[in-house]
């Protein structure tokens, strides 16, 4: 028996002396430090007006605008959101465009912004539903008349820098 109280004592007095420092360790947090990302360079690219560019734009600009004229009045968040990328689209292809023939565009997204305003407003009765249509068809029409790329092709810039 008094081995047993010893053993057990020098065992009492082993631990204490010790601790428990390794299972205190595995469940402490550990620092982290957040290191930031690099990032690197590989080729700077630079965006120029192309055909390419502007093919996109307008065909972008056809599908919202083709979308809006059939489903206008339907769902008031679909029509917000077609008028705003159509209008986007016709301002990107302005930009492409030399300032002269950028002018001649500028009516016309006049009146697609008038009708986006009246969209935003809610103001979409039978009546005014109706007219902002044939607004959107009319300019619909002019545009593709005047703004398709073989038109346009001669009209492009060579650099959005160029005045």
């Amino acid at each position: 028996m008094k081995k047993w109280i010893v053993l057990l004592s020098v065992i009492f007095l082993a631990m204490s002396l010790t601790g428990c420092e390794a299972l205190q360790k595995k469940f402490t947090r550990k620092k982290t430090t957040v290191k930031n990302p690099h990032f690197y360079q590989l080729k700077k690219y630079t965006r120029k007006p192309s055909p390419e560019l502007y093919k996109q734009h307008y065909a972008y600009w056809e599908s919202w605008q083709s979308q809006l004229i059939q489903v206008i009045g339907e769902n008031n968040k679909k029509d917000k959101q077609c008028i705003e990328e159509a209008v986007g689209h016709l301002k990107d292809m302005q930009n492409i465009l030399i300032p002269t023939k950028a002018e001649e565009m500028q009516p016309h997204i006049e009146k697609m912004e008038d009708a986006k305003e009246a969209i935003f407003r809610g103001e979409l009765n039978f009546a005014k539903r109706d007219d902002i249509r044939r607004t959107l068809e009319r300019e619909d029409r002019a545009i593709k008349r005047g703004f398709c790329y073989n038109k346009v092709k001669d009209y492009l810039r060579k650099s959005f820098d160029d005045e």
